[in-house]
């Protein structure tokens, strides 16, 4: 019996033990594309034991049944796998997307959960839009109260970003931090971006209070990962663009036949038979090419990120395009068991920008009988006959004149932090150098203009743009029971530096390209220096209690040396509140429908200091030359150009925020919605003085108010049926600008946009907003000379004496019996009441589609292109629309009668003619790709590869019957004004091109 037992007892020990045996565990850790992670940790959890993944993402462990394996990695969500009798595991790691979510802030880095300010965080790989030239171009739609516009269709030319709103007359660009540095956003290739957060309210941005006002975006590059193997990514796509639309005018034969029939055909055309159709001419299909290179990888203290890239984009205006190569390095090493970490980041951008300032009003208006070229003039290309409108000859603008901007933008960071001798405390400094050279080149060959031959000419400039920036912070982290607390403290000193000269001479010999080729007896000189700086001390405290109740406060001292003594510092502060309600015990029960409820509310004051150098300064104004007993004196006085008074100070703008983030069905629907309203006080502003008073300029004050008020939503949506995997975005904002209140002299109004000088179109009038369109409006056209004779004031006066049959009959709106400005009226804004974006994707065995389409409603639009295409007291082309102008035979139209002289001025530019509505629907962007199968790729030793096909700016819905409904603010490109009032207006933009490209990814 006993030996019975005893063999059953070592029976049992032995299954056991068996049972115990560790088994060999294989498995490939994959990312959510299905892309390998290498450096993975794998961990047996309750255990010691672990190892990570190697460069194909791949891992070998001896693990008992009944484990659990934690495979962790930096960026996405822990995942946990339960050990059972299979020896191979698949393990797909899905990006940090819950509330345990790292975002960048200003000097530092906050759990999502925690986040307590209006905060918009955009993963690298969302902005690395195949399409994207820019990184502002990859933002675009992406982020809710953040308007991404068209400022000219020309190559390099950059865009328009403009957040919450207008809060100032001056610069409404955010602040870009790039990797602890402030520079420009256009210096960063979206390819090499990590991540992009923008800071809207004040809570989150007034740690960069200085110039916090318009907004904060933060970039983060990419980085190596430790102990992972080096990797090599391509990323390279070739298209062609093209003009989406062309204007609709009329050719040789009907502009003869037209003018023939109103009586007006000049004697001298009627045996012309040329048919220049411009449009074609000027015009043509480009391509565009673009390709990335990046390695990247670590060892176990350090890590390093290398990229170039190279894009070459012709413009669809012929001689037009842009070239530029990029080159970035990011490091980082750890020292004494990673107590002290240290890193850099360089960035170094180089561009040719070639462009024209060909306007584009004079392509559609330059007479189809005009021959491109003619042999016996001067420059080889035809010109306009006496009778013609003097326009040029567009062809011959193109290839005879000679515009680029060469440019090398430099950015250098450095740091170093340490932990200090109590726990949490660590000490950092950060030091930053931004470099920008340039040369503008300008070159002109002789031609005939007319009657007249132009001289050729040469101008060169040459600028240079350093700045330098040391910050030294301090930085406690703790948690305490359920007090987590998070501290800092700051010393920031900027200086800027720009240094700029030129030259010019005339009467270059042809085919020479050097200045001193020209001739010396006409020349010109000229050059600048100017430099400003700024110190600021700022500190900030996070404050969260159980993750449930949470506190930000921050403060900002700044002293710029743009204002005076007395007026020099700036102090900002903020505070913002949150409250985790998911996290009360009381929401328990919910938590399995609502996985997230999060309310914020915060309010702070950001600074403006965006005026001129030395504006409050007498500055010396040199050129005041004289001739005396034969000898050239050189003459300079201080009392040239008015000064800004003493006492001018900050622009300040006080926003006060609302926010909720909510989160349903297991995080997949995600939906966040803010309210907001900002007001800026002390607005910098030049107020006109007096001719009489002798001086030049327009001396800044502090002069006003505006009121920005917005609502914004962000809804996301993720999901998957079997191996379909879906995902649709929508954002939506709106925003209502005003500006409140006009503080110096009793002009309540600043006119803006005037075309050519034919009367002011945008304004800025307390009670409404920035920019907002202010012209005469109109009622139809007379049908008869009787009914033009009898629309007469209240006392019997004809409002429009000079009207006939045809003409238009313009609103007598203050009731004086006349027309004049004084009748104009408010009629819109350039703004849209509501602006959004639609993105959807899905993917499905190597199969993947991305689909963007945008919009925006209410805003309008003053189309002064169409205004110089339809007047008729000029002998251009015409718009074909003219055709359909009133006869007594064809009254059903709106095209006025077509009269030379036109006696009721039809044309008149301050008309609501020429408003139009801007709103617009489209489909942006639309990208259709296949991942290729493993087998496919293993002789070719690829990780993994790409191949996609995708379209940008394809089709638009809209009512605008110009190029381009999507119009930010003007950069002056092509003859067009620039400025802030200028949003909304098409003085003859540059068309934005439809774009069809294909691409190859690939890692090695």
């Amino acid at each position: 019996m006993r030996k019975t037992a005893l063999l059953l007892l070592l029976s049992a020990y032995g299954t056991l033990a068996w049972a115990q045996q560790s088994q060999k565990v294989r498995g490939k850790v994959l990312d959510a594309d299905n892309k390998p992670v290498a450096g993975a940790t794998v961990n047996i959890k309750g255990s010691t034991g672990g190892t990570k993944t190697d460069a194909d993402g791949s891992f070998a462990l001896d693990v008992q049944k009944g484990k659990t394996l934690k495979i962790t990695y930096v960026g996405m969500k822990e995942q946990e796998i339960l050990v059972n009798d299979a020896s191979t595991y698949s393990i797909v790691l899905q990006s940090g997307t819950d509330l345990d979510e790292v975002v960048v802030i200003g000097y530092g880095t906050v759990k999502k959960s925690d986040l307590t300010g209006a905060v918009a965080s955009v993963t690298g790989k969302d902005l690395q839009a195949n399409l994207a030239k820019s990184a502002a171009g990859a933002l675009q739609g992406r982020v809710a109260g953040v308007t991404v516009s068209s400022a000219s269709g020309t190559p390099g030319a950059g865009m328009s970003i403009n957040v919450r709103g207008l809060s100032s007359m001056g610069n409404n660009a955010p602040l870009y931090v790039i990797d602890g540095v402030f520079g420009d956003i256009n210096m960063v290739d979206p390819n090499d971006i990590s991540s992009l957060e923008v800071l809207k309210d004040a809570s989150a941005a007034a740690i960069y209070g200085s110039r916090a006002a318009n907004g904060v975006v933060i970039i983060t590059t990419k980085g190596g990962r430790k102990a992972t193997p080096a990797t090599l990514s391509v990323n390279a796509y070739t298209g062609i663009q093209s003009l989406p639309k062309k204007m609709d005018l009329m050719d040789g034969p009907q502009w003869k036949q037209f003018q023939q029939d109103n009586g007006y055909l000049p004697t001298e055309a009627q045996n012309l038979n040329t048919n220049t159709n411009w449009q074609d001419e000027v015009f043509h299909t480009a391509p565009v090419n673009k390709v990335n290179l990046d390695i990247s990888g670590g060892g176990e203290q350090s890590t390093y990120s290398v990229s170039g890239g190279y894009l070459n984009q012709q413009g669809i205006l012929k001689t037009t395009g842009y070239k530029a190569f990029n080159l970035r390095t990011k490091n980082t090493f750890s020292f004494f068991n990673n107590h002290l970490r240290v890193g850099n980041t360089f960035l170094i951008k180089s561009g040719d920008r070639k462009f024209s300032d060909l306007t584009i009003t004079d392509i559609l208006r330059q007479n189809a009988l005009v021959p491109i070229y003619d042999a016996n003039l001067v420059g080889g290309y035809a010109t306009y006959a006496p009778w013609m409108k003097n326009l040029d000859n567009p062809v011959g603008v193109l290839n005879l004149f000679n515009r680029h901007v060469y440019q090398t933008d430099l950015m250098l960071n450095g740091y170093a932090e340490v932990d200090l001798f109590v726990k949490g405390l660590k000490y950092k400094l950060n030091v930053g150098v931004n470099k920008t050279t340039g040369r503008n080149y300008n070159k002109g060959d002789a031609y005939t203009y007319g009657t007249d031959v132009r001289k050729s000419f040469l101008n060169e400039s040459a600028f240079f743009n350093n700045q330098w920036l040391v910050e030294n912070t301090l930085h406690y982290d703790n948690t305490f029971d359920k007090h987590t607390i998070s501290a800092l403290a700051g010393y920031s000193a900027q200086e800027n530096t720009n240094r700029g000269f030129g030259v010019g001479r005339n009467n270059l010999p042809l085919g020479t390209d050097a200045i001193d080729a020209a001739s010396p007896t006409e020349q010109t000189t000229s050059g600048s220096l100017n430099e400003a700086a700024l110190i600021s001390q700022f500190g900030r405290v996070m404050y969260s209690y159980d993750s449930r109740y949470l506190l930000t406060a921050t403060i900002r001292r700044d002293g710029s040396s743009k204002f005076a003594d007395g007026a020099r510092y700036g102090v900002f502060p903020s505070i913002a509140l949150g409250w985790n309600v998911m996290n009360e015990k009381f929401f328990e029960t919910a938590k399995g429908t609502v996985n997230e409820f999060k309310l914020r509310a915060s309010y702070g004051r950001l600074g403006n200091q965006e005026i001129a150098n030395y504006t409050t300064q007498r500055i010396t104004t040199y050129g005041i030359n004289y001739l005396q007993g034969g000898t050239w004196w050189q003459g300079a006085s201080t009392g040239i150009n008015w000064v800004s008074p003493r006492n001018l100070t900050w622009e300040e703008t006080a926003t006060s925020n609302i926010g909720l983030d909510l989160a349903f069905m297991q995080k997949k629907l995600n939906i966040s919605a803010d309210y907001y309203v900002r007001e800026t006080k002390n607005i910098l502003l030049g107020i006109n003085q007096p001719p009489s008073a002798g001086l030049k300029g327009t001396p800044v004050m502090n002069a006003g108010t505006i009121s920005n008020k917005g609502f914004e939503l962000l809804a996301t949506y993720k999901n998957s049926v079997g191996e379909l995997n879906y995902n649709i975005g929508v954002n939506a904002s709106t925003v209502k600008n005003k500006v409140k209140a006009v503080t110096v002299g009793n002009v309540q109004e600043f006119g803006g946009y005037n075309p050519q000088g034919e009367g002011t179109i945008t304004w800025a009038k307390v009670g409404y907003p920035i920019g907002g369109f202010w012209v005469i409006q109109t009622d139809g056209l007379f049908q008869s000379d009787a009914e033009a004779q009898a629309y007469k004031s209240a006392d019997g006066k004809v409002i429009q004496p000079n009207a006939a049959a045809g003409d238009i009959k313009f609103v007598d709106y203050n009731k004086d019996g006349r027309i004049d400005n004084n009748d104009r009226q408010y009629v819109g804004s350039p703004f849209p009441s509501l602006a959004y974006g639609i993105r959807g994707g899905l993917d499905y065995k190597g199969f993947d589609m991305a689909v963007f389409f945008d919009g925006m409603y209410g805003n309008k639009i003053y189309n002064y292109t169409r205004a110089r295409m339809e007047q008729t007291n000029e002998v251009n082309n015409h718009s074909a629309r003219l055709l359909e102008s009133w006869t007594p035979s064809n009254t059903n139209t709106d095209i006025p009668r077509y009269t030379r002289q036109d006696p009721n001025d039809n044309k008149r530019r301050v008309s609501d003619r020429w408003i139009e509505s801007g709103a617009f629907f489209r489909l942006k962007t639309i990208e259709v790709g296949y991942t290729l199968p493993a087998q496919w790729l293993s002789k070719a030793t690829l990780k993994n590869a790409r191949v996609f096909l995708a379209g940008d700016n394809l089709f638009t819905v809209t009512k605008y019957k110009g190029y381009t409904p999507d119009l930010g603010q003007s950069n002056g490109d092509n003859g067009t004004p620039s400025g802030v009032l200028t949003a909304g207006t098409d003085h003859g933009r540059f068309p934005l091109a439809r774009t069809i490209m294909f691409g190859v990814q690939a890692n090695f």
